[in-house]
């Protein structure tokens, strides 16, 4: 017994070409190197639009040998720290 096969052929079937679908892989490969290259610049371009937003909020300051200046350095606190004696 031979089976037959019934009805028609997709047209996916029809349209398949082995070297059609290499072409349109090494397309895609290629497209996505130029996708990867875009994608870098848009995150340097992000990342320098933050820096100059928080740089612009920050105030420049110069100290000076003899100002005053509040030090947070752990040698100018107390030893044992917030709980011990005055």
């Amino acid at each position: 017994m031979i089976l037959v096969e019934i009805g028609e052929p997709s047209l996916r079937r029809q349209t398949y070409g082995e070297h059609a679908d290499k072409e349109s892989l090494y397309t895609s490969l290629d497209l996505t190197t130029k996708l990867r290259e875009r994608a870098k610049i848009r995150n340097i371009v992000a990342k320098q639009r933050a820096a100059r937003k928080y740089n612009s909020k920050l105030q420049p300051r110069a100290f000076l040998k003899g100002n005053l200046v509040w030090r947070m350095a752990s040698n100018a606190r107390k030893k044992d720290g917030k709980f011990s004696s005055n």
